[in-house]
């Protein structure tokens, strides 16, 4: 009884880990589910079946799609193109990249809003050469790159209890 609390624990922690890692741009629902493998294959798929399995690998296909549709159409939804809105995308993940040696969590953070903003605002300004349209769209990218962010860890949030449960 006592080894498995001390699993349970574990697996929370490194739960949240997962969680802190997604501000960051990393792949935590991704390893929160091969942490969920490697427990149902060690439990001999007893308390964590192929099912749950396929249900938690469908969370990280849906955690993904989220995160890419909630980006570009933040910015389409004030009438950004769409390469204001691919821009986005591409340059919130440079900017977390590049503000990595920042302090711990706000560094990739500001970096990955800044990045959105700047992505399309460029584009924007760019293309339509209107300072107010580039900024509409960057503030709106900025905007969708946050809640992007918010429905991975929700999804991932979702996945650790998922696994908690069938644990207990």
């Amino acid at each position: 009884m006592t080894l498995k609390i001390l699993g349970i624990i574990a697996f929370v922690l490194a739960g949240l880990s997962c969680l802190g890692a997604i501000v960051f741009g990393s792949p935590g629902n991704w390893i929160i589910l091969l942490i969920a493998v490697i427990i149902a294959a060690v439990g001999g798929f007893q308390k964590i079946s192929l099912g749950v399995l396929l249900l938690l690998l469908g969370l990280s296909l849906l955690a993904e799609l989220l995160e890419f549709l909630i980006g570009y159409f933040g910015a389409r939804i004030k009438g950004a193109s769409r390469w204001a809105s691919l821009s986005a995308i591409v340059f919130s993940i440079i900017g977390a990249l590049l503000m990595v040696g920042l302090p711990p969590v706000l560094g990739p953070l500001i970096g990955a809003f800044l990045g959105a903003f700047l992505g399309a605002f460029a584009v924007e300004l760019w293309t339509r050469k209107k300072l107010q349209d580039a900024y509409q769209a960057g503030l709106a990218a900025m905007i969708g790159r946050i809640g992007a962010m918010v429905s991975k860890v929700a999804v991932a949030v979702t996945m650790v209890v998922i696994v908690v449960y069938y644990l207990l």
